[in-house]
Order: structure tokens, then sequence, then C-alpha cells
């Protein structure tokens, strides 16, 4: 674990290196978890993709791993083009085509009278070639020969009947399409008229030759409605379920099939990058929105950058184990362990955020069932709840039922407001179970490895060192036990006001018993491990003696970093004597000949005073059962006395200055040392010095006592054995 922190230290902290710069590094953190969140959301794990083509027969079925909906470019084209087809194109109604037509007609005819007239040319040949070069319009030599071969009357009569029937279909509209036909009906309608021969040939000819469209398209109205009508269309999408079968074995692979097997993300050499680059903004949001929150509301975890280390590692290895089990099923995924194992080594309430992180970020995964999303929120919410309301360390099997149990009734309850079938939401129910209990065994598998990593502290490392059978416990008790008695003493003091003011219970009752450890060394130098023996210090002198006193500072830091403690321990062990004064042997070095050359900063601990409330209270609740310990007869108003005698003097000293205790703090930590120390050292009863003896030896058979009677008699004071039997028994 130091390792790993040399490391990134070497790395980030090079003066010439860009990652020196806080910003900088923070940013590099965060792009390579980005990519690593969308290598994890985006790739996909089926490990075999096809590679039909349309018409090839499929080898396999082919079933959905998740359930989408995507719009069908293909039938959107199709229904686009059948619509465009039905709507009318939009024509304009032309007035000088007929206009123009009965002008024509007028002109041949006239044209037509004119070579009747003209006696000059007798043959035939040289009329038509004569009238021909008169006419305005081309007409076929069939009409010509009937024009020059009809007298007045017959001209006039066919004039009239061309007319008529130009009129008759320019009225009626002719279109480009529709004039083959009309030129066709032309004929049929002039047969019927009852003209000769030449007559029906001048007829039909003329007005077949000037029918023209008189319908004109109007294409930019034409273009409107037709735009009018694809805005009204609807994308066709297609919804395919989870499970379905895409494409079964032995069938032709279509188009359709291609493009569904594209949209899972089931066919090689398919790439959406529309979804590649909405995924990106929206990991990229998260992980803003996430970041934001650390740096104005955890500032402290935002600085650190193992912090940040770790989780970006748990929130991947969340999303891993989520993507892993949505192959199997959406409510088996264990995704409640990144929330567990962040509220464990990091933080609570960076526990809810990354609850919620977690959860948007498995919406992607579950392509955004609600459901799978719900129970995903409500359980990491609810494990963090479980891990951080136990005060006296945390029970991960009693958060795994408690993941379990609300797993189940939250996929219960989303199943009856969709109205899914019972078995089905039982099934997933069961699921949801198995995904609670799942991450309260995974979490416990991966936490020693991410505390001995990263170098975190947990609870229940904690409660370890807490035991009484740790090897450096036992050899405090072994070697130095008036220490130990003493440290456990302070633990239980410190332990009750911790509660009261907000303080960590577990880690002041550890820091409680370890804080005096340095005393190991040189045990019968402490005053608390000579029994009534000669005291050392009365032999040397006193700089010497405080030399002595203050080592087991250094000692114990020393002994911790032997044993491997972590560093919580350490900083309370140096912090829980501050920089005070060593009172007793500063006054002896005062009293003697030299006192006036004296120092007082060479009689004090070197510190640093206490920098958390835990260290604090340690250092309060040593002086105070110290203190109290050495009164003569203790009592309620004396004890009351010396602890707010020790806290004030502690704070008129500066020595809380650096930690976070109020005054109502240290008003609740005085009244609760009272209480305690009140119960501990309170008055007792004195028995009565006089005490009658019977004769202990009447009888030479070997009788050797009498029975003792009456109370006073089982409170003897000559120390046989006899009369401390008799007192157990009273």
């Amino acid at each position: 674990m130091v390792s790993l922190n040399n490391r990134l230290r070497d790395l980030f902290m090079q003066p010439n290196s860009i990652y020196a710069k806080p910003v900088a590094r923070r940013i590099v953190l965060g792009m390579a978890f980005f990519f690593l969140f969308m290598i994890v959301l985006s790739a996909d794990l089926i490990p075999d993709k096809v590679a039909y083509q349309v018409g090839q027969v499929s080898d396999r079925d082919i079933i959905a791993p998740r359930t989408i909906s995507y719009v069908d470019s293909i039938k959107t084209k199709k229904l686009e083009s059948e619509v465009l087809a039905s709507v009318a194109n939009v024509y304009d109604l032309d007035v000088a085509v007929l206009v123009k037509a009965e002008e024509s007609v007028k002109a041949i005819f006239n044209a037509a009278r004119t070579g009747l007239a003209d006696k000059s040319v007798t043959s035939s040949d040289e009329r038509i070639e004569k009238l021909k070069q008169a006419l305005p319009v081309s007409l076929s030599h069939l009409t010509l020969s009937g024009l020059v071969s009809l007298d007045e009357a017959s001209l006039t009569k066919a004039e009239e009947h061309t007319i008529s029937l130009l009129r008759k279909y320019f009225q009626r509209g002719i279109r480009d399409d529709e004039l083959d036909v009309a030129r066709k009906h032309i004929v049929i309608e002039t047969e019927e008229i009852g003209l000769s021969k030449n007559g029906e040939a001048v007829v039909a000819g003329i007005a077949q030759q000037l029918l023209k469209p008189n319908f004109i398209l109007n294409i930019r109205e034409t273009d409107k409605r037709k735009q009018a009508a694809l805005s009204s269309i609807e994308s066709v999408r297609e919804t395919i379920k989870k499970g379905q079968v895409v494409v079964r074995r032995g069938d032709v692979v279509t188009s359709e099939q291609i493009h569904a097997m594209e949209e899972l993300g089931l066919h090689k050499g398919q790439f959406n990058e529309l979804r590649i680059f909405g995924l990106t903004i929206y990991v990229l949001t998260v992980i803003a929105v996430m970041l934001g929150y650390l740096y104005k509301f955890a500032h402290k975890v935002y600085s650190n950058d193992l912090h940040l280390v770790l989780l970006g590692l748990i929130l991947l290895v969340s999303l891993l184990l989520g993507k892993v089990a949505h192959y199997y099923s959406d409510f088996a995924a264990p995704i409640a362990i990144g929330a567990l194992l962040t509220a464990i080594l990091i933080d609570a309430r960076v526990g809810l955020v990354v609850s919620v992180v977690l959860s948007l970020l498995f919406g992607v995964i579950v392509d955004h069932d609600l459901r799978a999303v719900a129970a995903a929120l409500i359980g990491s919410i609810v494990g963090v709840y479980s891990v951080s309301k136990m005060t006296h360390g945390y029970s991960l099997t009693k958060t795994g039922i408690w993941i379990a149990g609300i797993n189940f009734l939250v996929i219960g309850a989303t199943g009856l407001m969709q109205q899914i079938e019972g078995t089905q939401v039982l099934v997933q129910g069961l699921l949801g179970v198995f995904s609670g209990i799942g991450a309260a065994v995974i979490t416990t598998g991966l936490l020693p490895y991410l505390e001995n990593t990263f170098n975190i502290t947990t609870p229940i490392k904690l409660l370890d060192l807490a035991q009484s059978n740790h090897p450096l416990m036992q050899r405090l008790l072994l070697e130095a036990p008036g220490t130990y008695h003493h440290s456990i003493l302070v633990g239980n003091l410190a332990e009750a006001a911790a509660d009261m003011i907000g303080a960590d219970p577990v880690k002041v009752r550890v820091g409680a018993y370890y804080h005096d450890i340095g005393k190991i060394k040189r045990p019968y130098f402490f005053v608390e491990n000579q029994f009534g023996a000669e005291n050392p210090h009365d032999k040397i002198a006193p700089s010497l003696s405080t030399l002595i006193v203050t080592s087991h500072i250094k000692d114990g830091v020393d002994l911790c970093r032997d044993y491997n403690l972590p560093q919580i321990i350490v900083d309370i062990i140096q912090q829980h004597h501050g920089t005070m004064l060593v009172s007793y042997f500063y006054k002896r070095a005062t009293e003697n000949e030299h006192g006036d050359c004296i120092i007082e900063a060479d009689f004090r601990y070197e510190g640093p005073r206490p920098q958390t409330k835990e260290a604090a209270l340690i250092m309060l609740a040593d002086a105070c059962e110290a203190a109290v310990r050495s009164l003569a007869k203790p009592n309620v108003n004396r004890i009351e006395a010396t602890v707010r005698k020790v806290i004030r003097e502690r704070l008129h000293d500066g020595q809380l200055d650096e930690c976070n205790l109020t005054l109502k703090d240290l008003n609740i930590i005085g009244d609760a040392y009272i209480r305690i120390l009140s119960s501990m050292f309170h008055t007792r009863i004195e028995y009565p010095d006089a005490l009658k003896e019977l004769e202990r030896r009447k009888n030479k058979n070997g009788n050797s006592t009498k029975q003792l009677t009456g109370k006073d008699d089982c409170n003897t004071a000559n120390g046989t054995n006899a009369d401390v039997s008799a007192k157990k028994e009273c």
C-alpha cells in the first residue's frame, strides 16, 4: 500500500510534470475513467457477431439481447413513396391554347378557300403544294388532299366541326399524358359526325394536329402539397423485445433483419455514430455532475488523488459486474457494491452520490428499464444507510439481507404496476434477492484488498485491532499491565463522550487502547507500572526524566510502524499529549540552583496538537483519568472540580485550538467524564477495625478453629485465611 502511494506521488509531484498541477491531474483521471466507462457501456460483450448478407440462409437463431425501439428506414422510405404517389399533381388551365387553336383553324380554312377561288391552278398537286405553303401549321398529305377536294359548303361545315371538337377537349382539359388518348377519341368522334370521307379526314387531321395540352403542371404548388403530405408522416418504428428471435435458423435473411441486427449491435461492420455521440455526452455529463458535487460538498475527497482513483475503480468494477449480469438478468446485477464500498472506504454521503451515478449509468446497460434502475438505486441507498448507521462497526451480512429485502419489494411493486405475470415477477424478485446478497459477498471479498492497496482504515479493521489477542495488546498487558488497565479506562471514557458529540466511537476506543503503547519499552519509568517499587526518577535529573517520559510518544510511533498499525492510530499517539508541559519535572527543575536557566520549551511534548475530535477526546480522557486516580479520597465534588480544571487548563493552553471542538462539546465531554469517573472512583464503606476472635486451639485432637459468630466477625483484620473466607461469605 505504501508503494502505490509512492508511485502516485512520484508521478504527480515531479516539478516539471504537467501532473503536478491539481487541475491537470483531475482532468487526466477524469478522462481516463471516462474512456473506460465508454468501453464498458458501448462495447458488446457477446463473443460472436454475425456477418450475414441479404438472401443468405441463417445457420443459427439470432436472439435479441435487449429491448430496442428503432426507426426502420426502409419501411419509412417505402411509406413516403406511397404517400407521394397518392398526392395528385396541380395543373393550371391555359386558355390561350384554345384561342390560338381557333385562330389556326380559321387560317387553315381561309387558305383553303383562297385556293379554291384561284382558277389559275388546275392541277390537284399544284393546289396542294400551294396550300401547304400558305398554312400556318404542318398537315398530313391526306388532310391537305381532303381540303383541296372540298367545296365551299363542305369547308364551312368542316371548319365548324373542327372548332367544336377542339373547344370540347380544351374545355375539358388535356394533360401531357392524356394527349394520345384524346387524339384517338377525336378520330372516333369525327366518324360519328356523318361527314364525307374527305371531310372526316380534314376534321380529324386538323384537330389532331392542333390538339395540345392546355393543363400546365404547377410545379411549385405540387411540391408544396407533397411536402405537406410528407410532414404529416411519422417514421416507422420497430420494437424488438429482449429474448425475441430476430432471425431463425434456416430462414433466408432479409434486409429488414440485417437492419434489426445492426441496431442491436449484432452485425459485424456496423457502427452507430449517433448512439456513440449521445452516450459520450451522457457519460460526460454524469461525470461532471459527480465531480462538481465532490468539489462543492466533499472537497477533501476531491483533493485526494488516491480517493479519486479508488472512486473510479469502484465505479468501473460495479459497471463491469452489471454488464456481465445484464446478459442473464437485469435484476441480478449487484450494482449496490459500488455504494457499499464507497460508503465504507470513503464517505457515506459520497456513497449516496455513487448510488445515483451508478444507477444512471446502469440505465444505459439495461436500455433505460425503469424497474431495473429503481431496484439498483433504492437497494444501493438502503445499503449505504445500513453501513453508515452502525456506530460500532457494521455487519455486511445484515446489509446484504436489507438490500435483498428491499430489492424484492421494489421489483415486486413495479411488476404489479406494469401488470406483469405473477410468476415472472416472483422470479425477478428472487433474482433481486440474489443481487443483494451477492453485493454483500462481493463487497466482503474486495474490501481487504482495497483497504491495503489504498491504505484506508475501516471500522472492521479497527475492531480487529481492539481485540485483546492482538500481539501488541498482549505485550502491553504482560509488560505494562498498569498502562493496559489505564488505556482500557481511557477508552471507556472517550467512547462514551464520542457518541454525544458526533465523533467516531470505534476510532476513539481503538486509539485509546494504543495511545500509551510506547510505554512498553520502559514501563517502570511510569508510575502506574511501579506497583510500590522505588521510583527511578528520584535518582535522575528532571531533564532526563522529561526526555524519558516524552519519548513514549516516539516509541509508540515506532511500534506502530513495526506492527503495521494504520496512520490514524499513529496520529492519535502523536497528538494525545499535544504540546503540553511536563509540569512535575519542570517544577522540580526550576527548584534547583540553576532554575533560572531552565527553558520551558524543553519540558514540553513535541506535539502536534490534536487535529481531530477523536484525538482531543483521548487527550482529555487520559488527563482526567490520571488526575482523578491521584485523588486521595475522591468524591463527586472533587472529581467534578478536577475534570473541569483539566479541561480548562488544556483549553487555555491552546491545546484544543486546532480541532473542531466547540465550547458546548467541551461541556458535554466534561459531564460524561464526571458521571463515569464518579461511578468508577466512588467512596467505599469502611469496616470496623476491632474484631473479636475466638480461641483457635482448644482441643489437642486437631480442632484448629471455632465458628465465628456475628456480623462483626466477618470483618477481622488479622490477615488469616479463615478471616478472608468469612469476609467473602458475608
